[in-house]
């Protein structure tokens, strides 16, 4: 089988981009040579797997040049020549998806041209367009300034100097109002990866500088001259707060913020907005589980209400999204809810991932039926990979084993979860201790469920408290505590 860089990209092409591609390929403006023209043809017919026998370098360069004599180096240059072409298709579809530069690029063509009139109607259209209801997004301040930009050159163009100081303070504010949005996303990037890997920059520059920003004055000067503007900095500034601080009061604020400005921007920008909700229940769940549960469940419910499940609406379920919904829908007793919300999602979800996803739902639903030997069997069927799903998975091992009354396999089962604690190195410190409580607590339950050490559930009670709330399946511990 024939194997190249080119062939590696198209594989990628949807069916509907190969037949974009083709049409650019045979495009005389994108497209002078013959040969790659014959070669996309070819090559379409056997997209996207391309497993064929007659799909080799020597009989595609036969039908490409009409010769049975193969040149390995015509055909290396044919196939360097189809990928560049490949790639000014990739680069071309990207640019035209990218409205705001479209537009910015048809008013450089305009000006240039001294099109005035056409200029002011595209640019009067381009300013409509950015400030436009479910648009905005983390580039928001951005797109502005760099339309300021533009109005500034055509200021200079027409030698119109009384024009263009406005203009320039105007960029002096959009230009900082884009810069804190961005210090913004970048902060929580940080935050997100001190949370869950061993990296910590205490001394980070970036985040001395956000500290050293007065928001106050800032946001009154914005609040003066745009209500909207204000309301678009204050959502991701009571973002940033969340994630640095932690604070229920910032999630109050920011999720109402949210909720009364959520049709102003895109689809992709409020999923990650959602998306920073659901991580602070996540992250509190263990202080409160029933209160943060809850919370967690409303949020969710809301993003299924808003259509937000996926970044893009064509895309898939990220498997992260999908199984939060799930869990905590069981963590709560909303066992139908949960098992109907699986069914119906898991094939959003990439295709080798959504078998694993739907095996380990349908044994947790067991589980909680109290079906544990059919929850054994379909969780022996799971395969995912991902280390946080293996690591649930071993969790629920050790549940069904106790609640089963298997201890033999239940203490193999710890060995192997504690053997798996401790063998990640790129787990957080903090997070790993979650875990290791769980496993120190389970162990004193199951000698005293076993009979090898007498009950005595004031006595496990105590060491819960010890180290609450840095323990996982706390409320879990506490309900078997109750049965001993």
């Amino acid at each position: 089988m024939l194997k190249t860089n080119f062939i590696d990209v198209i594989k990628t092409l949807s069916k509907e981009e190969m037949k974009k591609f083709s049409d650019f390929a045979n495009s005389p403006y994108h497209n002078s040579s013959k040969s790659v023209k014959k070669l996309v043809e070819l090559v379409k017919k056997y997209h996207p797997d391309f497993e064929n026998r007659n799909f080799t370098k020597e009989k595609i360069y036969a039908k490409v040049f009409s010769s049975e004599v193969y040149n390995d180096q015509v055909m290396r240059n044919l196939m360097s020549d189809a990928l560049q072409l490949c790639y000014d298709f990739l680069v071309s579809e990207s640019l035209l998806k990218d409205q705001n530069l479209k537009m910015r690029s048809i008013l450089h063509a305009l000006r240039t041209r001294n099109l005035d009139a056409q200029y002011d109607k595209n640019l009067k259209a381009a300013y409509a367009a950015v400030q436009k209801d479910h648009s905005f997004d983390f580039l928001y301040f951005e797109n502005l300034y760099k339309l300021e930009g533009e109005v500034f050159l055509n200021e200079i163009t027409h030698n119109r100097q009384e024009g263009v100081y406005p203009v320039v303070v105007r960029q002096g504010e959009l230009l900082t109002y884009d810069y804190i949005s961005k210090l913004i996303n970048h902060i929580i990037d940080m935050k997100v990866n001190e949370r869950y890997y061993s990296m910590k920059d205490s001394n980070s520059f970036t985040l001395k500088l956000f500290e050293g920003l007065d928001m106050d004055s800032i946001l009154n000067k914005l609040k003066v001259s745009s209500e909207k503007e204000h309301s678009v900095l204050l959502i991701f500034y009571y973002r940033a707060m969340l994630s640095l601080n932690g604070k229920e009061e910032d999630y109050v604020k920011f999720k109402k913020l949210l909720l009364d400005n959520i049709s102003l921007f895109n689809r992709s920008t409020n999923y990650n907005f959602i998306t920073t909700l659901e991580t602070f229940c996540i992250d509190n769940i263990k202080i409160d589980s029933a209160k943060f549960r809850a919370e967690l469940n409303t949020i969710h419910r809301k993003s299924i209400e808003l259509n937000l499940l996926k970044l893009y609406e064509e895309g898939t379920l990220h498997l992260l999204k999908f199984w939060n919904i799930f869990i905590n829908s069981v963590e709560i007793n909303q066992v139908n809810w949960a098992e109907e919300f699986a069914e119906k999602h898991h094939a959003d979800l990439e295709p080798e991932i959504r078998e694993g996803a739907i095996n380990f739902a349908r044994a947790i639903i067991l589980y909680k039926r109290k079906e544990y030997d059919k929850a054994l069997e379909m969780l022996n069927k799971t395969k995912l990979s991902q280390f946080l799903f293996k690591l649930s998975m071993k969790s629920f091992y050790l549940r069904i084993y106790y609640e089963k009354g298997d201890f033999q396999s239940a203490g193999f089962a710890l060995d192997s979860y504690k053997q798996f604690l401790y063998k990640n190195k790129n787990m957080n410190d903090t997070y790993r201790n979650l875990y290791l409580n769980f496993t120190a607590i389970y162990y004193e339950l199951l000698k005293m469920k076993s009979g090898e050490k007498k009950a005595d559930p004031n006595e496990v009670k105590n060491k819960i408290d010890a180290v609450s709330p840095n323990l996982h399946s706390r409320q879990w511990l506490l309900e078997m505590i109750e049965n001993l």
